[in-house]
């Protein structure tokens, strides 16, 4: 598990927060399963899933491993601002590495000056197949000299 940590890039820069969530997969696809899309457009952005239906369970997997980087985001910035939402995280694509960059908007935005990663580790027999670990940290804009 070590080596998996090991490999993950983030910006370089003063760090500013981290947050880590350990994320049941089947639950989140069981909440949507059962609330059905409206619940999924509250939380993602169009930019991260446009869809009228219901994913299928490929997709589920990997909207449930963004809701888990978004949950660590929350960690980060101290909880969601009065106003802001869960659309308001965008979480990026992944990189080789599987690190991903995460944009804020609205209030989010405004009160957090930092670059944003995040990812899932990879899975471990150790978690079991349904559990995820997800990770975010902050780390400080570093000013061009």
């Amino acid at each position: 598990m070590i080596s998996a940590i090991d490999t993950c890039r983030v910006p370089a820069g003063r760090l500013r927060g981290a947050g880590v969530d350990l994320l049941d997969q089947q639950r989140f696809a069981l909440a949507a399963r059962r609330t059905g899309p409206a619940w999924l457009r509250r939380i993602f952005a169009t930019t991260e899933w446009d869809a009228e239906q219901l994913p299928g369970t490929a997709e589920l997997a990997h909207l449930a491993r963004m809701f888990g980087i978004k949950e660590c985001v929350v960690k980060v910035v101290g909880g969601l601002p009065a106003g802001a939402c869960y659309r308001d995280i965008i979480v990026g694509r992944a990189d080789t590495d599987g690190v991903r960059l995460i944009g804020l908007r609205g209030e989010l935005a405004n009160d957090h000056r930092v670059v944003l990663t995040g990812g899932v580790l990879p899975a471990d027999d150790a978690l079991g197949p349904d559990l995820a670990l997800c990770w975010a940290v902050a780390t400080e804009v570093e000013a061009a000299r």
